[in-house]
């Protein structure tokens, strides 16, 4: 997961052997006058711990400015009222900030609210940095006092919880935010029946080209709710509606995951791992929420 910070960031390249790479660390910022403002706006102004929020992101780029660096990212930096830093998402966004133009570039990202991140206000940070070298792009902060919302404690109702078909839990070290888990080509979630319709958020990745595309099948007992293509190297979070009515009625409800193809990274050509353990598709977060 790649971070950046006022002094600096690191960059880590995860490979399925389970080997970390530290692939760049990096220079303090350069002191310039800002080339662009950015303006950050959270669709929701209270979230739970551990569940998704969506956070509009607006740049606009100052005609008389120099064209973004080629390989320009965004970083986003999640704080505390003392700005202590929380969690990251740095990404890549839709469009390349090397093509934008002096127009205004919107568009919208889901995050996961870290299930221990302590109850209070939450600051978003954001801005353009150089994947090379790690330097701040000079961005103004266009909303910084309303670009934030409120974290309150996770609520127990609908708790997810991994049973069946699911690996130990695993994290880059020193960043237990960033934690997931390998399921098996059959895994099981469950959680306390809702009362009403809900939405299953899962944010699935899998990180090895030789596997290929993948499918996931999200099931309710034998109803079929979502099918999930899972393209190699690609983080996304899904949304699945999961109508009451399939979790049948007793007091504690179960969805099943079918992952095809699975594959053992010991025997795959290329990977040079001893990892004998079946894998089908890293989940990082998940989450139950009802339909509003």
């Amino acid at each position: 997961m790649l971070t950046s910070r006022t002094k600096g960031w690191c960059a880590l390249a995860i490979a399925v052997s389970a080997s970390l790479a530290l692939t760049a660390c990096g220079k303090e910022d350069a002191p310039a006058s800002a080339s662009g403002a950015v303006t950050v706006t959270p669709q929701r102004m209270s979230i739970d711990a551990g569940a998704p929020i969506d956070i509009e992101y607006r740049f606009m780029r100052l005609s008389s400015a120099p064209a973004f660096p080629a390989d320009a990212w965004v970083f986003v930096h999640l704080v505390d009222a003392a700005g202590k830093l929380l969690w990251t998402d740095d990404h890549q966004p839709p469009t390349a900030p090397a093509t934008w133009g002096a127009e205004e570039v919107t568009y919208r990202r889901t995050l996961f609210v870290p299930r221990g991140t302590p109850p209070g206000r939450v600051h978003v940070e954001a801005g353009l940095f150089t994947r090379a070298d790690g330097v701040r792009i000079p961005i103004a902060a266009a909303n910084p006092s309303t670009s934030g919302f409120d974290v309150k404690p996770p609520s127990n109702d609908l708790f997810v919880v991994f049973g069946d078909g699911w690996h130990g839990a695993e994290h880059v070290e020193q960043q237990q935010a960033n934690e997931w888990r390998w399921s098996k080509g059959d895994a099981r979630l469950s959680f306390r029946r809702p009362q009403r319709d809900a939405v299953l958020s899962i944010e699935i990745d899998q990180p090895v080209a030789q596997v290929g595309r993948q499918a996931v099948e999200v099931r309710a007992g034998s109803d079929l709710l979502a099918t999930i293509a899972v393209e190699p190297g690609a983080r996304r979070i899904h949304r699945v509606p999961v109508p009451v009515a399939r979790l049948g009625s007793g007091s504690t409800a179960e969805l099943n995951l079918h992952v095809q193809p699975t594959f053992v990274p010991a025997t795959s050509a290329g990977l040079g791992s001893q990892d004998t353990r079946e894998l089908g598709v890293r989940v990082f977060n998940v989450y139950v929420g009802l339909q509003p």
